[in-house]
């Protein structure tokens, strides 16, 4: 998949890059709303859950490990705000900041929140 704007780059406050999404799958709809269904419905709320129960138990490389995991997944669908947050995090687990980490939590829940929302608004989507 083309990657060439990663997760801090211009395309950091991008929910999802649809046009970039199609044509990396060549224009394929059915594929595009599989990827995107499958972050929203299964890979999203894995992560979230994953995340909660090693912030829980202050296990700091599981949730490095998880935050790696969501950064590249959600890289390779172009979900740029999603792997941008998961890239601070797995800094933030790496250098044992999981205080700030768990603090943080919230903000992961209103990306996967938005990204929700911006799924909704998408016809083509559904």
């Amino acid at each position: 998949m083309d990657s060439t704007a990663g997760p801090n780059g211009a395309w950091s406050e991008v929910t999802l890059d649809l046009e970039r999404l199609k044509k990396n799958c060549n224009g394929n709809t059915a594929i595009v709303r599989e990827l995107v269904a499958h972050l929203r419905d299964k890979s999203g709320p894995k992560w979230i859950a994953a995340l909660q129960q090693a912030s829980d138990a202050g296990n700091a490389e599981e949730l490095r490990e998880i935050c790696h995991g969501m950064k590249g997944a959600s890289a390779t669908i172009f979900a740029w705000k999603i792997s941008n947050l998961a890239l601070e995090f797995e800094h933030l687990a790496r250098d044992g900041e999981l205080t700030e980490l768990k603090g943080r939590m919230g903000e992961m829940l209103n990306v996967f929140d938005e990204l929700t929302g911006w799924i909704k608004d998408r016809p083509e989507l559904s």
